[in-house]
């Protein structure tokens, strides 16, 4: 088995390195596998250097870097497009240790041990935690994850979370046309679309410690307004479609 990682990060000096050394020690660990890391940096800070530091060491690290912001979506189809053709599994986290590296094993055996298509590290099922996030920021994301699941006619909790790992099946065939945030739902709802198996697994997500957010909540916002309204009209131009065509036929008969 080979494991891709990719991870977007813009100025997060104070946790790609701790990030970094925790990572590499987890995909160590993995039984029969190899691994590779590949980090999408934006920024000007040292992000960029911390993380070269490590790839002299260790050549399974590759660094793609912009020094101008390209916005979450972007990033993540930069390292998309560099995953290795001999990955058979895709792990995505965030770069800001909210998402626990040590979890990452648990995951990839759920990939297998639950006969799923993509595995979400989820904060919204049984056995989940969350640690030091502030109120409004938990009771804004439970909210958003109702209403997007159940607008969406999801199986999934949490739509939004960032630690994910897909298989090579589901991957190759991941598409999104969302720029911001609302790239995470709609890989998923895709996906669902298409017949893949989507399972989450309960992760321990620890609010950042090191820096600030990068998440803007008007722009997110207006991200998932956008995407569920482009849906919603692309829907209804198909049903119209149907509508016309099944006229016609009766029209024909």
């Amino acid at each position: 088995m080979k494991i891709s990682v990719v991870i977007a990060a813009y100025n997060e000096s104070g946790n790609i390195g701790p990030l970094t050394t925790r990572l590499i020690s987890a995909l160590d660990s993995v039984p029969l596998s190899s691994w590779e890391l590949i980090y999408v940096i934006d920024g000007t800070d040292e992000t960029r250097e911390i993380a070269e530091t490590f790839a002299a060491r260790r050549p399974e690290i590759r660094v793609l870097h912009s020094t101008k912001p390209s916005g979450l979506a972007k990033a993540f189809r930069r390292g998309f497009d560099a995953v290795s053709k001999d990955a058979t599994a895709v792990v995505t986290l965030d770069a800001d240790l909210n998402h626990q590296p040590e979890e990452i094993p648990r995951l990839l055996n759920a990939l297998a041990g639950r006969n799923a298509d993509i595995v979400v590290g989820s904060r919204k099922v049984s056995g989940s935690a969350t640690t030091g996030a502030p109120r409004l920021k938990r009771t804004v994301s439970d909210t958003v994850n109702r209403f997007m699941r159940r607008l969406a006619g999801m199986p999934v909790a949490d739509m939004t979370s960032g630690f994910r790992v897909y298989s090579m099946k589901a991957f190759k065939q991941i598409s999104f046309s969302s720029d911001g945030f609302a790239f995470l739902p709609e890989i998923l709802i895709r996906a669902h679309e298409e017949g893949f198996r989507i399972v989450e697994e309960p992760i321990h997500f620890i609010f950042r410690v090191d820096g600030e957010s990068k998440m803007r909540w008007i722009p997110t916002a207006l991200s998932y307004l956008r995407f569920f309204a482009m849906r919603f009209i692309t829907l209804g131009k198909n049903v119209v479609v149907r509508i016309r065509l099944g006229l016609a036929g009766s029209t024909r008969n």
